[in-house]
């Protein structure tokens, strides 16, 4: 059963494995690692190469060849038919440059709703006063999506900063590149700028208030909700493939 519950809740559904590999794999193909006319290894092959499971390497399958990627001829093989284009419903929007949006996902899930809780307890008012400048600054006039995707991962790096540990610091900077690139593919989403300057404000009134326990459910929250936006943005273009 979907949709909303009585109250208006909607169930968070987080990405797919056969739609971070399905990424990947058109990742490769338009990096030029198979040209268009090549034909791919088998599904066991590609299964056994991605570390998945058969059925998951099928569906990805499914889901470039519905794209007109790749096409399937029952009995020879699975050859790439376009690997230059760059269509507006292209599963590109799940890649992160090298790694998957999943990926991506998995660490922020794992580091930023801890940073949030520890920069709640270990803070200083300058730390509040850069996190304030970076809301305000991204929320002006003017400010292009490119301004606003540095604004957003500055934001979520000073927060990190601010938890005081030197080891979380240096492996949050590693997601920088990964960030902005993912960032730059979903800021155009309906409204997407807009839940994330109203997360981000319900994140600093928790660090604000030195309220770790608050800090770590809203930086959560914010997390699902941005995954929640790029998964229904998704659904959109495989919906309208099928």
């Amino acid at each position: 059963m979907s949709g909303k519950s009585q109250t208006g809740i909607v169930p968070v559904r987080q990405l797919k494995l056969s739609d971070a590999v399905a990424a990947q794999l058109e990742e490769l193909i338009r990096s030029g690692n198979f040209s268009s006319g090549d034909r791919l290894p088998s599904e066991r092959e590609l299964a056994e190469q991605f570390q998945v499971g058969r059925g998951s390497m099928r569906e990805a399958i499914r889901k470039l060849e519905a794209l007109g990627i790749i096409v399937k001829s029952h009995g020879i093989g699975t050859f790439v038919v376009n690997g230059n284009g760059n269509g507006a419903n292209s599963i590109s929007l799940l890649s992160a440059g090298d790694v998957t949006a999943l990926e991506l996902f998995e660490v922020r899930y794992s580091v930023e709703p801890m940073a949030a809780a520890m920069s709640a307890e270990r803070r200083t008012a300058q730390d509040i006063r850069n996190l304030t400048t970076i809301i305000e600054r991204s929320r002006g006039e003017g400010v292009s999506s490119n301004e606003f995707v540095d604004l957003d991962f500055e934001f979520h790096k000073l927060i990190v900063h601010s938890s005081k540990n030197r080891l979380l610091k240096q492996m949050y900077e590693h997601l920088g590149p990964h960030h902005a690139i993912y960032s730059a593919k979903v800021i155009s989403i309906p409204n997407r700028r807009e839940k994330a300057y109203e997360g981000h404000l319900r994140i600093l009134d928790a660090i604000r208030n030195s309220d770790p326990s608050k800090a770590k459910k809203e930086a959560l929250a914010h997390l699902r909700f941005a995954e929640k936006d790029l998964v229904s943005e998704f659904d959109k273009f495989d919906h309208a493939d099928n």
